[in-house]
């Protein structure tokens, strides 16, 4: 008898991955310019889903929040010596609203991945945490997102 085998899951924060990505680009890149062979990777290795992390909308409010807060500007600065403005995008808890963020390419570049990961038998997940919300989302309705995405 063989051991069962259970589900392997790779987490990376979605964000982090594409500022990285960026900077080798020389532009902002979104989930389209996630290499094919960075999924071939997670792939090979024996993984079953890849949970993307802070991929849903934030606002303005709590990036000004993370922009300004000395203790964590300084955090970002020992990790990110080069730190810039626009490397603080805001806490991905800060949620607006469950769309893709229109900086990593929005609801159909989630598409896309999701039908990239799924050529290569790999799912994808989500979060959906209904009281991660923003400063700024004064009682924004989520709940279609759960019709929408409870496929994925």
């Amino acid at each position: 008898m063989t051991a069962p085998r259970y589900p392997c899951l790779y987490q990376i924060n979605t964000r982090v991955w594409l500022t990285e990505l960026s900077r080798g680009l020389g532009r902002r890149a979104t989930l389209d310019d996630i290499p094919d062979a960075d999924l071939d990777d997670v792939s090979r290795m024996g993984f079953d889903w890849v949970w993307l992390l802070s991929v849903w909308q934030t606002g303005p409010a709590a990036q000004r929040i993370s922009r300004t807060n000395p203790e964590w500007r300084h955090e970002f600065q020992e990790t990110l010596p080069d730190l810039r403005d626009d490397d603080i995008a805001g806490s991905g808890f800060a949620i607006t609203g469950y769309t893709v963020h229109r900086a990593l390419g929005g609801d159909d570049a989630l598409a896309r991945i999701r039908e990239r990961l799924r050529r290569r038998g790999l799912r994808l997940m989500l979060d959906f945490v209904p009281n991660h919300t923003a400063p700024s989302s004064l009682g924004h309705r989520s709940s279609g997102v759960l019709r929408r995405w409870h496929r994925v």
